[in-house]
């Protein structure tokens, strides 16, 4: 407890914050108190340096599109997903929160400067394992961050890694043309030394839906790497300037839409019936409908147009009649 002597009284402190404030008592701290302290977030800074990071979004949606493709056809199953928007953090930020084991793999994309990271959520490798041989990895993939995939797993990671390079050079293709290449591979991220912990980094992760179950694919950009092909990003400053960079990417993202998958449903007829009379329905049983005027063809789950079903030479067609969108 301290001693009440050594105490000020209320009196005595006012005294002495009164002399400090008008000179009459030397405060001298050591410190200089009239520097006034000015906040630095470098990783705002550095995105806002001239490179348009938004810029890699449209880029992450094109290749999110086509690797949906490519997996479905891999797993024998839809695969959706979205993107999320590009994060930029540190490189000691993001492998931090990596627990092993990650299928992790070191590629060049050049012309980047640097390697990248791409890393499969183990679970995804999982899901094509059953697709190819109808049964489980986990009991092999679970475990201690000290697992080592299996000679088949490190196969399938490889499939998909091609299909992720395929994907990316294509997505990537109408800004900046890149030739991918793996270099390296892990399961454990405190073993990637790619980069100083200090580092930023631009990190692109997407969140796939597989068999009702959420997966994940992150790549990694090394911030400076992105810096070789600044120009692609760079943000306009004058009017001028703005609008042809917008025309180019409109023109760029259009053409690159273009090539996009879609799927055309016909359908001639749709009947609403009970419960009992679903349940009562046997093989060879006849339903019967009232023939429509058109079969309404739908492109991916939108109403398009009204056609007639008929033949061309050994295969069924339709030929297109009334268009069911609205001119703009």
């Amino acid at each position: 407890m301290a001693d009440k002597e050594n105490v000020l009284s209320p009196e005595e402190l006012d005294a002495l914050a009164a002399g400090v404030k008008d000179g009459s008592i030397e405060s001298n701290t050591g410190l200089n108190t009239q520097l006034k302290p000015v906040k630095h977030d470098l990783v705002n800074e550095e995105s806002a340096g001239g490179m348009n990071t938004d810029a890699i979004n449209p880029i992450n949606e094109r290749f999110l599109i086509l690797l949906k493709q490519r997996l479905s056809g891999i797993i024998k199953t839809p695969v959706n997903g979205v993107a999320e928007e590009v994060s930029i953090q540190t490189y000691g930020e993001f492998i931090g929160r990596l627990k092993a084991p990650q299928a992790i793999n070191v590629i060049r994309a050049r012309p980047l400067h640097g390697e990248a990271l791409v890393i499969i959520d183990p679970n995804l490798i999982d899901e094509c394992f059953n697709s190819f041989f109808g049964s489980s990895t986990a009991s092999e993939a679970s475990g201690s961050g000290d697992k080592e995939f299996t000679r088949t797993e490190l196969s399938i990671n490889k499939i998909l890694m091609a299909e992720i390079y395929n994907s990316l050079q294509e997505a990537w293709a109408p800004v900046q043309p890149l030739t991918c290449k793996g270099v390296d591979f892990t399961s454990d991220p405190k073993k990637v030394k790619t980069m100083k912990f200090d580092e930023l980094v631009l990190v692109s992760r997407f969140h796939l839906l597989v068999a009702e179950a959420e997966r994940t694919v992150e790549i990694l950009y090394p911030y400076y790497a992105l810096k070789s092909i600044r120009s692609s990003f760079l943000r306009p400053t004058s009017h001028t300037g703005k609008d042809d960079l917008a025309a180019r990417w409109s023109a760029n993202l259009k053409s690159a839409v273009m090539d996009a998958e879609l799927e055309l449903t016909v359908s001639l007829a749709q009947i609403r019936t009970t419960l009992k009379e679903f349940e009562s329905l046997r093989q060879d049983d006849i339903v019967y409908f009232a023939k429509p005027a058109f079969a309404i063809v739908d492109v991916e789950n939108t109403r398009a147009f009204e056609g007639n079903i008929g033949t061309q030479g050994s295969n069924m067609a339709v030929q297109l009649a009334n268009s069911l969108v609205r001119s703009k």
